[in-house]
């Protein structure tokens, strides 16, 4: 019995080392889509969607790569929802240097691309968020890196992404993700990475409000 339980255990260990390394190893390709910033979406449509992420939230990333484009999918071609990526920073340094990264992304356009590795590069190193890491994600899209370096080692959004946890914190997160939905009929707020049904019944009804 106990020679079935460490086999089962390195079987296991074994496979997510595997799934890592592939992970690692997918290439990084721009997808061309467009964004302001980190936003997606008109900036007078009736619904704002609010998401407190950290890049080092294995629940953010599923919400990312799954519900998330869903959502960008279905809304963001009626112009009347638009989606706001906000920081609230709870891995510490590695996870707030991260958001710095992908605001200088954004800087020339590509946040959303930046964004998207950060999520599918968790967890598949010691250190995915290192400078050394953050720039060569950078290089592998295509942006200018001279530019995003020094973007990078001077910490030029840090205020930034300190400023959206800071505000978060007012607002009562604590956890992420957590996503504020506000429409005229009020303000829904959701924790969690729920499914995409979820938030199409909330989204649907905050659409609903709108004269």
């Amino acid at each position: 019995m106990l020679l079935a339980i460490v086999i089962g255990v390195v079987v296991l260990a074994a496979a997510l080392i595997i799934y890592a390394i592939s992970s690692s190893n997918k290439p990084i390709v721009a997808t061309e889509r467009v964004g302001e910033g980190a936003v997606w979406g008109a900036a007078d449509a009736p619904v704002l969607i609010e998401a407190y992420e950290d890049y080092g939230c294995h629940f953010c990333a599923q919400f990312s790569q799954t519900t998330g484009e869903q959502i960008r999918a279905e809304y963001e071609k009626t112009g009347k929802v638009r989606f706001e990526f906000k920081s609230f920073i709870i891995g510490g340094e590695p996870t707030r240097n991260a958001a710095n990264a992908a605001e200088c992304a954004a800087d020339q356009g590509k946040f959303w691309d930046y964004h998207d590795v950060l999520f599918a590069r968790q967890g598949t190193s010691a250190n995915p968020f290192s400078a050394a890491a953050l720039k060569q994600y950078a290089a592998d899209l295509g942006l200018d890196t001279v530019q995003f370096n020094r973007c990078v080692d001077s910490g030029q959004h840090v205020r930034e992404v300190n400023e959206d946890s800071r505000i978060a914190r007012g607002r009562g997160v604590q956890a992420t993700p957590t996503f504020f939905i506000t429409s005229p009929g009020g303000t829904q707020r959701i924790e969690g990475a729920e499914s995409f049904a979820t938030f199409k019944g909330a989204i649907d009804a905050a659409l609903a409000s709108v004269q």
